[in-house]
Parts: C-alpha cells; structure tokens; sequence
C-alpha cells in the first residue's frame, strides 16, 4: 500500500512512493491529533509534511490517518493509516449507524420539501382569499357609498329611492356573507398553518433525538474500542511474559 524510500535514514523524513493515491474521506476535528505529525515526519509525494486527520466516514469511523497537506485538488490522498482497520463486529456497527443516519438525513429531506410545497400552496391560496376580500369590501364601501349620497328632494325621488333600496340592501347582505365565508376560511387556514407550524416542531424534535442516540451510540462505541485496546495491552504483556519464561526454560535446559 504505502513504502518508503532508503533516503528517510539521511534527511529524517519518510517519503511515500509508488500505487495510486487514496481519496481522503471525511475527517471530524479532533485536538489531540492534528497538525503535522512531528514524530514520525512523514512526507508526501509533493515532498510537503503529511498531516494527522482522524477519519469520520463509514467503517473506517475514528481511524487515524496521515494525508496530504494540499488542498482537495492538488492533493496526493491518504499517506499511511496509522489504525489498524476495526474488528468485524465493529464495522458492522459502524457500518449500520451510517445507514441509520443516512436515512433520517433522506427522510429529513423529503419531509422538508413536503412541508416546503405545502406551506408556498397554502400562502397562494391566502393571498388569494385576501385579494378576493379586500375587493369585496372596497365593492362594500362604494355601495354604502352610493346609498348615502342618493338625493332626497321629493316625494317622488322618495319613491325611487326606496325602489332603489331594496336591491342594495340585498347585495349588502350577499356581501356580508361573502366577507362571513371569507373569514371562516382565514380561520381555517390560519388553523392549517398552526398546523404545520406543530409539525415542524415535531420534526425537529425527532431529528435532534436521532442525533442524541447517534452520539450516544458513539460514545459506547468509543468505551468499546478502549476496552478492546486494553485487552490486546494485556495480551501483548501476556505474550511477552510467556516468552520470557520460555527463554528462562531454554537457558536452564542449555545449562544443564
């Protein structure tokens, strides 16, 4: 995967050589591992410092790595990984909350255009309906307009004016209970964008426990990984004491 050349002993820097270069996936910023790594000074092909990432992608999720400095589109990629790869079981693991993430984020989205559509359909129809009555009560006011300027002068303007009166006094009423209707369905609407307003609480509600339960996850996955390393400690310790007992035996059997 990755060599080094015989020139690293006389400069103090190891150079990566040969095979093509591997993408560098996503990273999460960790403190504690970043910058150039001074200890063991690794170099890229463009001959620059190789720097210390931790990964955030997939199955390889908190493994170390050393990748090119140069930004994405000059970069050589991956230089050396400095984690072995997880255990199966771990992976699997890794490997299902991605997927898990993966399709809160899908189900996110498509509740989010949804909620998008619904919300511009219902702000067309209340403008509409607000159009519709703003024209109704101009058409109201110049009637009651009309019916305070008719004159009055005689007995026989007295008479067509309350022939005339009729007919407004029933358009009046048709206009009144046009502008009832109106505002019956504002108050539906408004009851509708409530509505949707709940929901959206909802929605956020759901996504920021889908991200508590993935931190969560994480961190357990974490303590598993720490265990997992104090056990192999254990066992390396183990191994070394055996083989020292072993060479103990050989140095008595030689003796003897």
């Amino acid at each position: 995967m990755v060599s080094w050349s015989d020139d690293s002993e006389e400069s103090g820097y190891e150079y990566s050589s040969g095979g093509s270069p591997i993408k560098i996936p996503a990273i999460i910023e960790d403190p504690n591992y970043s910058g150039v790594d001074d200890e063991v000074m690794v170099m890229c092909e463009h001959g620059q410092p190789a720097k210390r990432h931790v990964c955030f992608e997939g199955i390889s999720t908190g493994r170390r790595f050393i990748a090119c400095g140069l930004d994405e589109a000059s970069s050589c990629g991956v230089v050396h990984w400095v984690d072995e790869e997880w255990p199966k079981h771990l992976q699997n693991a890794l490997h299902k909350l991605w997927l898990l993430y993966e399709d809160c984020q899908r189900a996110n989205r498509m509740a989010c255009l949804e909620h998008s559509s619904l919300v511009h359909n219902l702000t067309s129809q209340k403008n509409k309906l607000q159009e519709t009555y703003e024209k109704l009560v101009e058409d109201v006011n110049n009637l009651l307009d009309t019916q305070d300027n008719i004159p009055k002068e005689n007995e026989v303007q007295q008479g067509e004016h309350e022939e005339i009166t009729p007919p407004l006094d029933n358009n009046i009423s048709a206009l009144k209970e046009q502008l009832g209707a109106m505002d019956a369905e504002n108050k539906e609407l408004k009851q509708k964008v409530d509505q949707l307003k709940s929901i959206q609480v909802a929605q956020g509600n759901v996504i920021r426990n889908l991200k508590f339960a993935h931190l969560k996850e994480k961190g357990k996955l974490s303590t598993e990984r720490r265990n997992l390393e104090f056990h192999i400690a254990d066992l390396v310790k183990a191994s070394d004491k055996n083989k020292r007992k072993l060479k103990d035996i050989k140095d008595i059997c030689d003796e003897e």
